[in-house]
């Protein structure tokens, strides 16, 4: 039964399929040209920037050309009051150009085009956002793979101890110097490790399709991750930190954008107190005929006309002054907006550098824990294996060994969580290149 154990834990690890190498680099390269997200963000900015010129705006006239081909027939000759009894048909054919253009409407069309290139820069900045967010997502989801990897590897080398000392203690029992307690310590040992390796593997299996998501491929894909769990730990000083993110945080030029927006629809607002000219100009064209009987005729007539327009709203209830007012007080809350983002992204950056010293000190404990325990490991088989101590305390000893090699690496994902949530926060993510 243990065998089949053992054969079903390898059955069920890494299939013998080829596997392509993958480093972060590489990763955060497949997922900027694949994911979704940044695909559907790109083409909000180009939807945008198509309507980012002067004709949307409304500088330019409309042109309208209309054609009509009329029929009618007229029954007269039962009418005892017509002039002319007889039944009367009539085709026409009429053709219009209407040209239609504003001169002015209180500047309102160069605030339209500032706040069409202002709509471009909002969506350029939400899809830089997208992209943000993309590489963060992809930098922890390949880190957190390789973390799941190098626990599985430790485990290995646990389970390893355990069936071999489980295997030697049976040949000891079959020699009759080995205690059926130890037996079972030793087996109890082997089966909660083949479990946890087990648990372990499918961890890694969910962390390498979660990876295969945010880089938009096929979520069965297998990779070599060949970029190291390892990270550099530099030294950062708030000041600077808090310097960069005022000038390259991308949810603070967002704000920045938004205000500017607001500033452009008061102009537009404030355009309704101008008058309006607007011109009018066109030419139409018509072609008759009358079928009388056996008598028929035709007719041909061109009219032109150019007409200017001067409108001004006298009074509306106060709807414009309202509008304006309105404006105003959103524009008020935009500028608010943006104090409390300063505010807030100051916090966040402040409780990240704080975790991320403190993770760095913490490192730096787990990591000579982890030697500590390595040899305590060493040594409490050779005192095993001399008699000195007994199984209970040598699995007291693996489970220790275990949990600081776990402590080791959960700290050094940590340590890349901190850095590269501290990189984003200071607008460095966009321009990330792999480890």
């Amino acid at each position: 039964m243990n065998q089949l154990l053992l054969s079903f834990i390898l059955l069920i690890g890494f299939t013998s399929v080829a596997q392509d190498e993958l480093s972060l680099e590489d990763a955060v390269k497949v997922g900027l040209a694949q994911n979704f997200d940044i695909i559907i963000s790109n083409k909000s900015v180009e939807i945008n920037a198509n309507n980012n010129t002067w004709g949307q705006a409304g500088r330019y006239p409309s042109v309208n050309l209309n054609l009509e081909q009329g029929n009618a027939l007229s029954d007269q000759s039962n009418n005892p009051t017509a002039f002319i009894k007889q039944i009367i048909r009539s085709h026409s054919l009429q053709g219009n150009v209407n040209v239609n253009w504003t001169l002015f409407n209180g500047f309102k069309v160069q605030a339209n085009k500032a706040k069409l290139e202002q709509l471009t820069l909002q969506s350029e900045g939400n899809a830089t956002l997208v992209i943000e967010n993309t590489i963060q997502g992809i930098i922890l989801g390949y880190y957190n793979a390789k973390l799941q990897r190098e626990k599985i590897s430790l485990l290995k080398n646990v389970l390893k101890l355990s069936k071999d000392k489980y295997e030697y203690q049976k040949i000891k029992k079959e020699l009759g110097t080995a205690l059926t307690v130890d037996l079972l310590q030793f087996e109890s040992a082997y089966l909660v490790d083949s479990s946890a390796l087990i648990m372990q593997k499918l961890a890694y299996q969910n962390s390498i399709r979660n990876l295969n998501l945010l880089m938009a491929t096929d979520v069965q894909k297998e990779w070599v991750l060949t970029t190291s769990l390892k990270t550099e730990m530099p030294i950062f000083e708030s000041k600077e930190l808090i310097e960069k993110m005022n000038s390259n945080n991308q949810n603070l030029k967002n704000q920045f954008i938004n205000l500017e927006l607001s500033k452009q629809d008061l102009k537009i607002a404030k355009a309704n107190l101008y008058p309006v000219i607007s011109f009018n100009t066109g030419a139409q064209y018509t072609n008759s005929k009358y079928y009388l009987g056996a008598d028929n005729r035709a007719g041909t007539t061109i009219n032109y006309f150019g007409n200017f327009t001067l409108a001004f709203r006298l009074f509306d209830g106060g709807k414009i002054k309202r509008a304006i007012k309105n404006v105003k007080i959103q524009e008020d809350i935009q500028s608010l907006n943006i104090e409390k983002t300063k505010l807030q992204l100051n916090q966040q950056l402040l409780i990240q550098l704080a975790n991320y010293n403190a993770r760095t000190n913490l490192f730096s404990v787990n990591k000579k824990a982890f030697e500590v325990s390595k040899k305590n490991l060493d040594i409490a088989h050779l005192k095993e294996n001399s008699g000195l101590i007994n199984s209970f305390n040598l699995r007291d000893i693996e489970l220790a060994y275990l949990r600081a090699g776990v402590s080791l690496f959960d700290s050094m994902y940590l340590i890349i969580e901190s850095k590269t949530n501290l990189t984003k926060l200071t607008g460095g993510i966009v321009g990330f290149e792999g480890e």
